[in-house]
């Protein structure tokens, strides 16, 4: 018995335990076939132990995640564009959505907003906004980005288009999706008059081609991408 108790795990070491168990049983079971049984087995512990930390399965796979992958942790990204930024962010949201499953995250946020717990969701704002508004704040500097189109709506809109395909529609996030965001929704919305044109036109350079001295809005160049007047 001595022995037993010594070797019990307690702690951090048990809560590390218990999310490496509940990491496994979302792989193997899904969200909504989750066993906290399962993960109890699975750390060595009981359903009363961890029932007393976290009082439901929400709970517990909220906490493994944010363990696992802290929500937007990382610093904002510098591509040295407004466009490669923001596609960086959504590619970031993107990997963690694959990782997960829609029927997770589908499951993980239904459960929170029954039970009132919206934290997740304000922290996950919070930061985003954070995030995309020193991107933006950067892209003025350079003249990509009208300084009247700094605000916290317009920077929030990224992550909330995100956020409604991934919850509301359960569908995954493609590469295609990410570029539609930014490309057609986001960037018309913020960007600099002339910025469309001085963007355009790096990308006719980095694809090797010249640069267009006039762009016609209506145009598309050769990939189908709308040019922009300048």
């Amino acid at each position: 018995m001595a022995r037993e108790a010594k070797s019990r795990r307690r702690g951090k070491v048990l809560e590390a335990a218990i999310f490496e168990a509940v990491l496994k049983e979302l792989v193997a079971a899904g969200y909504v076939k989750f066993s906290i049984e399962k993960v109890a087995a699975g750390a060595g512990t009981s359903k009363p132990v961890i029932y007393r930390r976290w009082p439901t399965r929400a709970r517990l796979v909220r906490a493994a995640l944010s363990a696992d992958q802290p929500v937007l942790s990382f610093e904002a990204p510098n591509t040295g564009s407004v466009r490669g930024d923001v596609l960086a962010i959504l590619r970031r949201f993107s990997e963690m959505a694959a990782e997960l499953s829609p029927e997770v995250v589908f499951g993980l946020v239904s459960e929170l907003l029954h039970e009132g717990d919206s934290s997740l969701f304000a922290e996950v704002h919070e930061r985003s906004v954070k995030i995309i508004m020193e991107i933006l704040t950067r892209g003025v500097g350079r003249g990509e980005i009208a300084a009247e189109k700094l605000t916290p709506r317009l920077a929030a809109l990224p992550i909330d288009l995100v956020r409604h395909q991934l919850v509301l529609l359960q569908q995954p996030l493609s590469a295609q999706d990410v570029e539609e965001i930014v490309d057609r929704i986001f960037l018309p919305l913020v960007r600099a008059d002339s910025a469309g044109g001085i963007e355009l036109n790096a990308r006719r350079r980095r694809a090797g081609r010249p640069p267009r001295t006039t762009l016609v809005r209506s145009d598309r160049d050769e990939n189908g991408d709308l040019e922009h007047e300048t």
